[in-house]
């Protein structure tokens, strides 16, 4: 079964529409990141292994902006597949300790 592929274009347009319906201002920022995936491992390339990256039609895009407070942050996710009550939390995100890198 075939399905229409949206562009980066729509996406972003999408993005922003949502944003601004919900949140009733215009985003700052906007940034995405393409899906991709590596058929054959991630540790076998720098051991003149063979790997085969290839791009996913799956992507994720983020439009936002600062919304006054120091520590509330606001987050909707527009996700297929995810429950309608569950597609936005608000937290306070001074009570995130910063972790050491692994």
């Amino acid at each position: 079964m075939l399905s229409r592929v949206i562009s980066f274009d729509e996406v972003v347009k999408t993005s922003i529409e949502t944003f601004r319906n919900t949140f009733g201002t215009e985003p700052d920022l906007a940034a995405c990141a393409p899906g991709r995936v590596n058929l054959i491992g991630e540790h076998v390339d720098y051991n003149d292994g063979f790997v085969l990256p290839m791009a996913l039609q799956l992507g994720t895009v983020i439009v936002g902006r600062r919304n006054g407070t120091d520590s509330t942050c606001d987050v909707l996710t527009c996700s297929d597949g995810i429950q309608e009550g569950a597609k936005r939390a608000q937290f306070d995100s001074s009570t995130i300790a910063k972790g050491s890198p692994k």
